[in-house]
């Protein structure tokens, strides 16, 4: 169903790739200020000048960061700080991290994938996108034609041939290798053998693409193809085997702040007609809840804490948590009083300290119900994944023109 093809992608400079992992840095949506300030001055080459640079108080039209962003990539593609590799290639990506004191290792391929409606049912989402986010990614790709993040991307692999592949290349020392600050290990190899290409190819017509993380991304796109330039059918993603135990789906926390005590007591009192209720007090083993697929939440305000366990009738904590605050809280309301961290720790001393109201110390999905839901055409709740890690910004780019 999916066609998945090689790609002459851009790389930086192989007298540069000692020091790769200081230009690299994560996704758009992660990067604050403060971490945008550490990716600055950790090398001017930093992928961040080009994914999300800094505003200036100056901007205008004519003169933003994406106008900078375009004009530094054409100075890093002139002056060969930035080469396109000559042939189309897939790329392998190894990625080495710890999680709960465990090293674990995943493993992607990087391809141009040809672009789909969603209608089509080939790339399936998971989410819904926001408009601003989708503005902000289109106007990069307007302005510097190329693609700078890949979009994280699964496929079910119920024959194994994808992480068998992967798996095989790997056990050859790699091209590229290197540390990403505040990130992971990474390795990389380069496939240009004709076989292998035509083997990558074929293994792709009889699955589905699921979107990790990237929506915004991939809407962007389907966007630039149908305004800007039409023959553009293709956009980067690294794609992973669902059977890939590095490929970690973990949940969303939820913290609610500025609310009237009237809404709060509703929202708890709704959510009766979805959990069953047990109090309980607080464990350090409760941080670790995003981590396991089991049905049940830890609800926590400043004086109480219980574990929520999902009633039969309904197929998800988020789902059935987030019918109990949509029939409570406006739309509006839901934006401006309810974050989603995934730092329990970080939650719990906000919380603590009075910053916070009520926390929902979330469970993680398992692979299988989101395979099922998402498979039949239908969206999740806001947050209802983090797919970790996030996948390093600037390895490849793909140039569009």
């Amino acid at each position: 169903m999916a066609k998945v093809f090689p790609f002459r992608g851009i790389m930086f400079n192989e007298s540069m790739k000692n020091q790769l992992g200081d230009f690299l840095c994560p996704p758009f949506d992660v990067v604050d200020e403060d971490s945008k300030n550490y990716l600055y001055s950790l090398s001017e080459y930093n992928v961040i000048r080009l994914e999300n640079g800094k505003i200036n108080d100056k901007d205008n039209g004519e003169e933003n960061k994406y106008s900078r962003a375009a004009d530094l990539f054409n100075d890093w593609l002139n002056n060969r700080t930035l080469i396109q590799i000559e042939r189309p290639c897939f790329f392998v990506l190894e990625e080495s991290f710890d999680i709960q004191g465990v090293n674990r290792k995943r493993r992607s391929l990087i391809s141009s994938v040809n672009l789909y409606d969603y209608k089509e049912k080939v790339i399936l989402p998971h989410e819904k996108t926001r408009k601003k986010q989708r503005n902000d990614r289109l106007k990069l790709m307007k302005a510097t034609n190329a693609n700078f993040s890949p979009i994280m991307s699964a496929i079910e692999d119920k024959d194994s041939k994808l992480i068998d592949f992967l798996a095989e290349e790997t056990s050859s020392p790699p091209e590229f290798q290197g540390f990403i600050p505040n990130m992971h290990e990474f390795k990389m190899w380069i496939i240009d053998d004709a076989e292998k290409i035509s083997f990558l190819t074929k293994l792709f017509e009889d699955e589905n693409i699921y979107i990790a993380d990237g929506h915004h991304r991939y809407e962007t796109a389907l966007e630039y193809r149908e305004l800007i330039n039409k023959e553009n059918s293709s956009r980067m993603m690294n794609l992973i085997s669902m059977n890939d135990e590095g490929l970690l789906l973990l949940g969303y926390n939820r913290a609610f702040s500025g609310l009237s005590y009237e809404k709060l007591e509703l929202i708890k009192n709704e959510l009766n007609e979805y959990f069953i209720f047990s109090n309980t007090t607080w464990e350090n083993s409760f941080y670790e809840s995003n981590y396991y697929d089991e049905d049940k939440i830890i609800m926590v305000d400043n004086d109480n804490s219980s574990i929520l366990r999902l009633k039969e009738s309904f197929n998800s904590t988020y789902e059935a948590l987030h019918a109990a605050i949509e029939s409570i809280l406006s739309p509006e309301e839901i934006i401006n009083h309810i974050k989603y961290e995934h730092d329990s720790k970080e939650m719990k001393a906000k919380l603590d300290s009075n910053n916070l109201q009520l926390c929902f110390f979330m469970n993680a999905l398992s692979k299988n119900y989101f395979i099922d839901t998402v498979s039949r055409g239908k969206l999740l709740p806001p947050k209802s994944t983090l797919f970790y890690p996030k996948l390093p910004t600037g390895l490849v780019i793909q140039y569009l023109e």
